[in-house]
């Protein structure tokens, strides 16, 4: 989906200062905020940033400080995804 988006020129030139790249950084921007809120999984985050490495995620959401607590059920949801995928 391509979404138009208006923001500041003070705020698109914070963006490009990571990647040089504002679309870019803006989709990891909302991702990691998803992710951080519940409400994408790490995996869904991983496919939609077409990351195929957990540690490279990982570094991701470190650098966003996008870290969050894990509850025992998203876990057992994440492992399960994972050994679907690893199929």
């Amino acid at each position: 989906m391509t979404i138009a988006l208006q923001m500041p020129d003070l705020i698109a030139a914070r963006l490009a200062q990571s990647s040089g790249n504002v679309a870019d950084e803006t989709l990891r921007t909302v991702v990691c905020g998803l992710y951080r809120e519940g409400r994408v999984s790490a995996v869904e985050a991983m496919k939609s940033l077409d990351i195929t490495s957990r540690a490279a995620f990982e570094r991701l959401i470190a650098e966003h400080r996008a870290e969050r607590e894990w509850p025992d059920s998203e876990v057992e949801r994440e492992l399960a995804t994972i050994g679907k995928l690893n199929r």
